[in-house]
């Protein structure tokens, strides 16, 4: 599996709230992007969040519906949250990598660990060779 993980660091609102948090959430992992002025990426990811909790994936259809979108710039936000490890795909459902949002979070989190052990041992192998 290849995935992108793209952290942007971004002063977290003082103002609390469920919108403002998911919004900041977003905007860390770059999917607010200025092109997604109407938040389309955060919406699927929303809908995403909610149909894990009752233990399933949606459609691409589905979540074209649900959203208010197209089916071509629903994929479009699908692949790239599968690219950053975020989403899933079975079979012909989409669905939350994890059960929870901070599980996933959690998960990615680790990916980044072992990508960075991998960086480290090779770096130091290099070391050992130019030295």
């Amino acid at each position: 599996m290849s995935i992108r993980i793209r952290f942007i660091q971004r002063k977290k609102p003082v103002e609390t709230g469920l919108d403002r948090e998911f919004q900041w959430l977003c905007s860390s992992l770059g999917f607010c992007e200025p092109v997604d002025r109407d938040r389309t990426a955060i919406a699927i990811l929303r809908k995403l969040i909610e149909s894990s909790r009752e233990g399933g994936g949606l459609r691409s259809d589905d979540i074209s519906e649900l959203v208010g979108k197209s089916r071509g710039a629903t994929v479009n936000h699908l692949n790239k949250l599968i690219g950053a490890g975020l989403v899933i795909r079975r079979a012909n459902r989409y669905e939350l990598r994890e059960r929870t949002l901070a599980n996933t979070i959690r998960e990615l989190h680790r990916d980044m660990e072992r990508i960075f052990e991998d960086l480290e041992r090779t770096a130091e192998e290099i070391d050992e060779r130019v030295e």
